[in-house]
This record gives C-alpha cells, sequence and structure tokens, in this order.
C-alpha cells in the first residue's frame, strides 16, 4: 500500500473535502451513477495531470503505462494499458465506475492518515482540528496549501484567477450539481456564468467534465440493472427456526438468510406497512455507507418519545442534527469521561457485589442490571435513585415493549401501576436539574446530564426544555442492555473454567494485595482476555440484535428494489453465526480476536453495537465498564450457574436477556470487599 505522505494530494481527494457538509458530517452527494462517474472523473483526470495519459473530444491515449505507485490510480492505468481498445474519455470513466466505492473509501482513509480529515464513530467525518483552525493543509513535498473548500469558494466569490487544477475541480463539481449544495441558491444563480466560464478554462477539465456529462445523460457502457423479486417468508418458515423459540435472534436469522438471502419480506405488518429484513455482511456494509440516504430512524421512535414529551432525540435524529447532537454528547459518552472515574467506578462497583453472601442464589437478568444501575445513575446522571430503580426500569422496559416493538398494547402503559412508574420519572427529572445546578456541581468531575443541560443552555431551540428528559432516562436505559449483557459475559465466564481462572489472574495483578490500579494499568495486553471474552460473550449474545428503520428514499440492496415507506429490520448480528466469517461460529473461542485470525475485522462480520450513523455512541464506555465490573466479580467471587444443568434462554424482548430461569449462586467470597 502506498504512504498517503509520500504522494501529492489527489483530485479525488480535493473532490471529496468539497463534498464534506461539516454540519452532518458526510458527503452530501447521493450515492449513484453521477456520482460514481465523477469519482471515476476524478482518477481519469490525475492520470492526465501525471502525464500518463491524454484526452480530446474523441480519443483517450496511453503516453506512458509506467505506474504513478498511487493505489488510488494504478488500477486504472494499468486497466488502460492491457486493453486493445480504442476508446473515449467517456467510455474509460464508465468503466471506472465500478471502482467508486474503492475510490471514496481509499481517498477518505487517506485524508484521515494525512490529518486533513477526523473519522468519527458511527461513520462520520470531519475537518481536523488543526485544518480547521488554520484553513490550510501540508502537501506531499511540505509546501502548505488552502483547503479546498475554502480556495475553490474564494476563486468563485471573489474572482481569483484558479490554477489549473482547481479548474478541473470546479468543472467536476459543477458537473455533478455540486454547488448548489456549497452556495446559497442566491449566490448560485449570481456565480453560475462564472461557474461555466472557469469550468471550460482547462481542457482536461473540459474534456473530463464533458464525458462525464454525457455520462449522466446517455452512458455507453451503463448496464440496466434488473432487480429481482423480494423473497417471502411465511409464518410457518419463521416458525419452523427452532432458534427463534430459544430467543437466539442472531442464529435464527442467520438460518433465514442461509435459505432466503441477504434480502426478505417477512410475514409480519409493521404499522400496516411490510417488513422487510436485510442480512448478512453485504447488507451490513450497504447500511454503513448508503444508510443515512435512504433510511430514517425516526418513525419507530417517536411513540416512545411522546412517552417521555419529547420530539428530537438522538435516536430519533437523522442527518446534520443527528450530527450536532452526537457531537455536542460524545465527549460526556467517552472512554476517557469514564477512564477519569475509574476510582468511583470500581468503588461502586465492589459496593453492590458486597450485598451477596456465600450461598445467595440470585437471578441473573435482575441483578446485574440492577447492579449496573446502581453504576450508571451515579456515573452518567450524578443522583442515587436506588431506592426507585426498579420501579423506574419496569416503566422503561414496558415502554419500549409498548411503544416500540408493539408487543403489547399501547394501553398497557396506562395501567394504575404503570402510572404509579412513571411518576418516577418525573422524580429522576428533578432529582437531576436539582443537583446539577453551578454550585451543586462544582469541583465534580463532568458527567452525561451536564452535557445534555449544557446543550440546552446553549441552544435551546435545538435541545428544549421539553426534550430533556428522554436523554436522562436514556442513560438508565442503558443499564438495562449493560446490565443484561453482563449476565451473558458472566455465564459464559463460569461455564469456562478455564478463562475464569485466566481472568481471575488478570484480577489479581490489577487489585491484588489491595493495589487501587490507574487508568493507565487498564491496557488492552493487562486485561487480554476480559476483553476478548467479552466481545465473544457479545458476539454470541448481542444485547440488540437488529435496528428499526424506514426506507425514506428507494434503493436497491443486493440487487433487490425497496420502496419507500418499507420497514426495514436491520439483522446486523445474524453475521456473528456465519461459519465463512467465523471460523466454529457455534464454539464459544476468545482466540478469534487474536492479530494473527481477527475474524472480527472481515467487513460487515461484527456489530454488536450497530451499524452506520446510530452506531452506539458510548461503546468504548460500555467495553471498559463491562471489563472492570467481569475483573472485580472474577476477583470477589466463585459463582456457579444455577441449576448446574441449566442450558442457556433468552427472553428477546424488549431486547435480548437471560431468561429468568438464568441464576447464580455465590460458591465462594474469594477476596471479600
Amino acid at each position: 500500500m502506498s504512504a498517503p505522505t509520500q504522494i501529492p494530494i489527489r483530485l479525488a481527494e480535493e473532490l471529496i473535502l468539497l463534498m464534506l457538509n461539516e454540519r452532518s458530517g458526510y458527503l452530501e452527494m447521493v450515492p449513484g451513477w453521477a456520482f460514481s462517474c465523477v469519482m471515476a472523473g476524478a482518477v481519469i483526470a490525475d492520470l492526465t495531470l501525471e502525464d500518463r495519459i491524454d484526452t480530446d473530444l474523441k480519443t483517450l491515449y496511453l503516453v506512458d503505462p509506467t505506474p504513478t505507485g498511487d493505489d488510488l490510480l494504478d488500477p486504472t492505468l494499468k486497466e488502460i494499458a492491457e486493453s486493445q481498445e480504442t476508446a473515449d474519455t467517456q467510455y474509460w470513466i464508465e468503466r471506472n465506475t465500478g471502482r467508486s466505492d474503492e475510490i471514496v473509501m481509499a481517498t477518505l482513509d487517506r485524508l484521515v492518515e494525512r490529518k486533513i480529515l477526523d473519522y468519527e464513530s458511527g461513520g462520520f467525518w470531519g475537518l481536523s482540528r488543526s485544518v480547521s483552525r488554520s484553513g490550510t493543509y501540508q502537501t506531499h513535498d511540505l509546501q502548505i496549501r488552502q483547503e479546498a473548500k475554502a480556495r475553490v469558494l474564494s476563486v468563485i466569490l471573489n474572482d481569483v484567477i484558479p490554477d489549473p487544477r482547481d479548474a478541473i475541480l470546479i468543472a467536476l463539481m459543477h458537473t455533478c450539481g455540486g454547488f448548489k449544495l456549497l452556495l446559497e441558491p442566491e449566490d448560485y444563480e449570481e456565480k453560475l456564468e462564472r461557474i461555466e466560464t472557469i469550468a471550460k478554462l482547462d481542457l482536461v477539465g473540459r474534456t473530463v467534465a464533458s464525458a462525464v456529462k454525457d455520462s449522466t445523460a446517455k452512458p455507453k457502457t451503463r448496464r440496466v440493472l434488473q432487480t429481482k423479486p423480494i423473497p417471502k417468508l411465511r409464518i410457518f418458515d419463521a416458525l419452523r427456526q427452532r432458534d427463534f423459540r430459544t430467543g437466539n435472534i442472531p442464529k435464527a436469522m442467520y438460518g433465514i438468510f442461509q435459505k432466503y438471502g441477504p434480502v426478505v419480506e417477512l410475514p409480519f405488518k409493521m404499522r400496516k406497512a411490510t417488513l422487510v429484513a436485510l442480512m448478512g455482511p453485504d447488507t451490513n456494509q450497504w447500511v454503513n455507507k448508503h444508510g443515512r440516504f435512504y433510511l430514517r430512524s425516526k418513525d419507530y421512535i417517536q411513540d416512545l418519545e411522546r412517552v417521555f414529551g419529547a420530539s428530537r432525540t438522538l435516536p430519533g435524529l437523522d442527518g446534520a442534527d443527528h450530527y450536532k447532537m452526537r457531537k455536542s454528547l460524545q465527549g460526556a459518552y467517552s472512554r476517557a469521561a469514564l477512564t477519569r472515574r475509574l476510582p468511583e467506578l470500581v468503588h461502586l462497583c465492589r459496593r453492590s457485589l458486597s450485598r451477596w453472601s456465600e450461598g445467595d442464589v440470585f437471578g441473573a437478568a435482575d441483578a446485574f442490571q440492577n447492579h449496573v444501575s446502581s453504576q450508571i445513575s451515579h456515573l452518567m446522571i450524578g443522583v442515587d435513585c436506588s431506592h426507585y430503580v426498579d420501579e423506574l426500569l419496569e416503566y422503561e422496559h414496558r415502554a419500549l415493549v409498548t411503544q416500540v416493538q408493539g408487543a403489547l398494547p399501547k394501553f398497557m402503559l396506562s395501567t394504575p401501576k404503570m402510572k404509579r412508574y412513571g411518576k418516577r420519572v418525573r422524580e429522576l427529572h428533578e432529582a437531576i436539574t436539582a443537583s446539577h445546578t453551578p454550585a451543586q456541581r462544582r469541583g465534580k468531575p463532568p458527567d452525561i446530564a451536564d452535557a445534555i443541560l449544557e446543550l440546552h443552555k446553549n441552544d435551546p431551540q435545538f435541545l428544549p426544555e421539553t426534550d430533556i428528559t428522554f436523554p436522562f432516562v436514556a442513560a438508565m436505559v442503558a443499564s438495562i442492555y449493560l446490565g443484561s449483557g453482563l449476565a451473558f459475559a458472566v455465564y459464559n465466564m463460569v461455564r469456562h473454567p478455564d478463562l475464569y481462572a485466566r481472568i481471575h489472574r488478570e484480577a489479581e495483578l490489577l487489585f491484588g494485595n489491595g493495589r487501587e490500579p490507574e487508568a493507565k494499568d487498564f491496557t488492552l495486553d493487562s486485561v487480554d482476555v476480559t476483553h476478548r471474552l467479552c466481545m465473544e460473550s457479545a458476539r454470541v449474545y448481542p444485547v440488540i440484535p437488529w435496528q428499526l428503520r424506514t426506507v425514506m428514499n428507494e434503493c436497491i440492496v443486493s440487487g433487490f428494489q425497496i420502496p419507500p415507506k418499507t420497514h426495514l429490520l436491520i439483522c446486523q448480528t445474524a453475521t456473528h453465526y456465519a461459519d465463512d466469517l467465523f471460523k466454529d461460529p457455534l464454539e464459544f473461542d476468545i482466540d478469534r480476536y487474536l492479530p494473527d485470525r481477527a475474524e472480527h475485522t472481515k467487513p460487515g462480520a461484527y456489530a454488536p453495537y450497530g451499524l452506520g450513523t446510530h452506531t452506539c455512541l458510548g461503546n468504548r464506555w460500555v467495553e471498559l465498564q463491562m471489563a472492570v465490573n467481569l475483573l472485580l466479580i472474577a476477583y470477589h467471587l466463585k459463582l456457579e450457574v444455577a441449576p448446574a444443568n441449566y442450558k442457556i434462554g433468552i427472553n428477546p424482548f424488549p431486547t435480548s436477556a437471560p431468561n429468568k430461569k438464568m441464576k447464580f449462586r455465590v460458591a465462594e467470597i474469594t477476596n471479600p470487599t
């Protein structure tokens, strides 16, 4: 792989910088034929600037077949050099549209390596802080170049004379309508004539832009995509999947994928609309790359938002607003935020574990959800709600089941019991706001509630007071997910005594002899076995096995045309049981995450935290909290599954959790708290 720092900044890279929307964190151009032609055209233009090819309006000529040493350009150059055909620029642009996804992803990776862009979790990109502040970046020859968007807009708006490269950039951007997105409508209309004049200045730009324009209007080589009818799953076929009956959603959906393929219409309706399942590594990659252009999250969660009086929430927003809220809160949800409070996390965990005595038997799901909620309430929202946390979690659980999944009728949230429990939500809100005044928070580390209230204070129109309760509650909902995940991880540790012993040894090195480890002590090496067990547990028993979305723009996925308003069940964890991705997927094997195997890094293979722009914002926080809890449990307790012959069962609603029959017995207190 060629080193980006040794290669000139290419036209494709600067096109990406021009198309990047800083407000939304992703590219403005919708993937499609026109976008593919523009990216392919940028490569052709760069080969011309490198004196490898020459073009006119009729023919593209090979000048020099010597590779440039640039992985972005050389595959196209090689194809041209080996071809026996005499063809024009349009033909070669269309031939290379198949590489457009590869070109875009390689370009984004290169811009991150050059430290021009920063990549943010969820599939967002933004200008790095240094580039954003200075408005410049360094080229391969250590020259300083003005940032692409500022430079090109200056050419258009301030009548600056463009250099040949900028003329090509402007020609390509104009061809795909990019300036309609960059400029305000009145500015675009006023400067349209200048844009068109600049686009004609350079012969290369004029030739390539003309070829791109012809390709989008009357392509020569574009194939008509024949879409396939979506297979329909019968209710009987769904019931035949034994794994549905045991609650193992990922394994069941992988069975359907094997028989029916990656896109399947399910025999159920959702809000009277067709429900289609997406499964497999290819659909996972499609959602990651293109979901933001075609899918909407608002529809499935809006009823839950209304329960808490909200209309704008992080899981219910898309596009620029979602990115803005995510960026505002990401620091509070980061691993670094939890790392700063590591002693507090250890203390809270130990305090909770001290409740159990030798011989105690407890239900796994409820016990660990309550165990985690005591940590979450202090670390995330700074209040002690232990005396009503059971009622709060039960109300939140009922809201998810009735308002999101529709597994129970909505009136089940209005029973006398639920109305009483609903008052706990208001009590939680009042406790948080009362404890998060400047005076009350002075000298305390900032938490997620601080970040939410700060966002409201700074932009009350973006996050009004009516929408504050939901994120407070969402923080507590996280204890349901994390508690279930911890219960699964403990079960897997107990069922594998060799791993239990190895995790205990890691815990001894960290906590033994009264040691109080610091953040720097929790390296991947020091918690290697613990970390890999948590990863494997999340593969075998993911807590959130699927996501719901609505198709807002017609799309084609794996050759299947999916119309607007279709509800999608994105089964991103079905791949966790694919034997072509994970060796012996039914085996619990933490060695699959070792560097020489790294099975989880295969494209589209491992997705316990979701996909795309709505990937769990706090996944790195979760990884650390899970590891610390598992280590402390292994250090202080010797647990057994009760009864010993218990076979795991899963309750899949509203999220996957161990069923009520999973219990643990405290066989021994190994290190009293």
